[in-house]
């Protein structure tokens, strides 16, 4: 597997056993290689992925996000992108659990009664 790949897969294992250790997620992009050398971090950045690599020279680019119980790594390296998403088990669990509200079920469920029973 390659640097970028393993790094992006690094990153992602590490912001998710953060994340269910129950510490509150932040955005943040990291970069390698930057013009300043070594690894440069940027917390809630509305720049795009790719403007922030290109304005810092990094050779490597990742940035991790959480919205609405979702996990995700994005990240480049050169004209090469990857991304990687988890959706948090509370997540999984409120879609498993509650595909469908139980006060939509009773109106359609009453009329069924109804026509049946007509």
């Amino acid at each position: 597997m390659s640097q970028f790949l393993e790094n992006a897969k690094e990153i992602f294992e590490a912001a998710e056993t953060s994340t269910g250790a129950g510490y509150s997620p932040s955005d943040y992009t990291i970069l390698i290689g930057s013009a300043q050398g070594g690894i440069h971090m940027i917390a809630n950045s509305d720049w795009s992925l790719s403007a922030l690599q290109n304005e810092h020279g990094a050779q490597l680019a990742y940035r991790v996000s959480h919205v609405n119980g979702r996990l995700t790594v994005d990240g480049r390296e050169g004209q090469r992108t990857c991304h990687m998403e988890a959706i948090s088990a509370a997540r999984s669990a409120q879609f498993l659990l509650n595909a469908m509200p139980a006060w939509y079920g009773a109106p359609a469920q009453a009329a069924l009664a109804a026509a049946v029973a007509a």
